[in-house]
């Protein structure tokens, strides 16, 4: 008998898979038991992430003991390959690519998937679920938009319709308007999001979910998640969110009842601003009329869909980002210190209009930002975000562009450095001026995204532009 802790170690490991080969009935039995044993192992270790610190799951994720010691590197190396590893059998490789077996993802095409997206997706999965008692499930997309139209157009047949604020992303408002309609989706607009009543008008029997930003770029505005979501599952249909300005540091929506959340983590989760990515987070079950589709939603689309449309975040920019988001928490909360900081600053300046940051007591939704933006030991933080407009209307802001010369006017956000941009003319530049005035983009309206510089020297070049221009 072995002595030492190596050998006893070493023999339970192959005692453990000798009985695995001895009790399978077929070749293709113990392939799927072998799957069955590492999302067995996965789901533990996602139960113990949940009594772990928001660093601690954030810096790790589920890169634990036995894939340090299967990679022999303490951190997760780099699989940078169109298809890695060989099958172990024919049988390995049929039930891997119809994706019934999921026992290792470098096995599988990297369209599809890859060690690195499955191991940045379980840190996402770990971290947006540390405050409910649910399980979740991750899975990496090329951009953030591409997170979108994979979650969305799961649960869309044509003639289907779906509801969703109309304070979002002038990328996501071209997909659900103008792309969305050629196959007989159809977006139905919430003007006045803050307005249960008008959610609750638009819904019939056709609609499948409910979507909205949390917080919306680039108005800010709060949607009160809680009850957008008790008013989705009274008709049975999930709530899905798009919480990319937030950030799982911030605020992680499926504690307040979504069923689904999505990130363009080519923003905070990615700081150095090097990549671009998206992720979808789902709960294990969650509220919908597709009994498909109410059990390990982002699993089924990660064999569905998703694998014949190819849209997997490629290894080199799921290593930046998994590393990148050791970091993000404290990140955010000094992202948040310096923007409250610059806000107050601007709402106090005699060239600007109206500064909207939930921050601010003057945002109309602050109290309900208060109950929903917290960190993880409970203090509250706005992000990094913000809007404001310039007095004079459109001549003035074009003045100010023009005059400002801290940061980089360019169409990016949450990132370590300030970047700023005019949205009437860029974002949201493809909408009718109707539209944009309906969705709160004004003339006016700037876009500041608050780095880690100094805010000291940001207040010193704002107030320097803006005093150029108030006259």
């Amino acid at each position: 008998m072995p002595t030492s802790k190596f050998l006893k170690e070493k023999a339970a490991e192959l005692k453990k898979e000798l009985n695995l080969v001895e009790s399978a009935k077929s070749e293709e039995d113990y392939f799927r038991k072998r799957s069955d044993t590492t999302m067995n192992t996965r789901a533990e270790q996602l139960k113990d992430a949940k009594n772990k610190a928001f660093d601690t799951v954030a810096i790790w994720g589920l890169y634990g003991k036995e894939d340090i010691q299967r990679y022999k590197s303490f951190t997760l190396p780099l699989f940078m390959t169109t298809a890695g590893g060989p099958y172990d059998s024919l049988t390995d490789g049929s039930l891997l690519l119809s994706y019934q077996t999921t026992n290792d993802p470098n096995k599988i095409y990297s369209r599809i998937d890859n060690v690195n997206p499955d191991h940045l997706a379980w840190k996402f999965a770990a971290l947006e679920g540390l405050g409910i008692p649910e399980l979740t499930q991750g899975l990496c997309t090329s951009s953030g938009m591409s997170a979108i139209m994979m979650a969305t157009m799961a649960f869309l047949k044509s003639g289907d319709n779906f509801v969703s604020s109309n304070r979002v992303y002038g990328g996501t408002q071209q997909l659900f308007g103008i792309t969305y309609p050629k196959s007989g989706w159809n977006v139905r607009w919430i003007a006045e999001p803050w307005d249960l009543k008008q959610w609750e008008k638009q819904i019939d029997k056709n609609t499948k979910f409910l979507f909205t930003e949390f917080p919306s770029n680039p108005t800010l505005f709060i949607q009160d998640l809680p009850a957008l979501a008790e008013l989705a599952h009274s008709h049975n249909i999930p709530l899905i969110v798009d919480s990319t300005l937030a950030s799982p540091a911030l605020t992680r929506p499926l504690e307040h009842g979504a069923d689904i959340v999505i990130h363009s983590i080519s923003k905070v989760a990615n700081g150095s601003c090097r990549c671009i990515g998206g992720v979808i987070v789902g709960k294990e079950k969650i509220t919908t009329k597709d009994k498909e589709l109410e059990k390990n939603f982002v699993n089924n689309l990660k064999g569905g869909h998703f694998r014949n449309m190819g849209p997997c975040l490629s290894p080199f920019n799921s290593m930046i980002i998994w590393d990148e988001m050791a970091t993000i928490r404290m990140r955010m909360q000094e992202h948040s210190r310096k923007a409250m900081k610059i806000a107050q600053f601007l709402e106090n300046h005699p060239a600007i209009e109206s500064v909207n940051y939930p921050g601010l007591k003057s945002h109309p939704q602050h109290e309900i930002a208060k109950k929903l933006m917290k960190f993880p030991d409970g203090t509250n933080g706005y992000g990094y975000l913000m809007s404001f407009n310039i007095k004079g209307g459109l001549e003035k802001a074009k003045k100010f562009a023009e005059a400002f010369d801290f940061g980089v006017q360019l169409t990016h956000l949450g990132g370590n450095y300030t970047v700023w941009v005019h949205n009437a003319t860029t974002t949201h530049g493809q909408m009718s001026a109707e539209e944009r005035k309906v969705a709160g983009i004004s003339d006016n309206l700037i876009r500041y995204s608050v780095g880690l510089e100094g805010e000291d020297d940001a207040i010193k070049a704002l107030d320097k532009a803006l005093n150029k221009i108030k006259d």
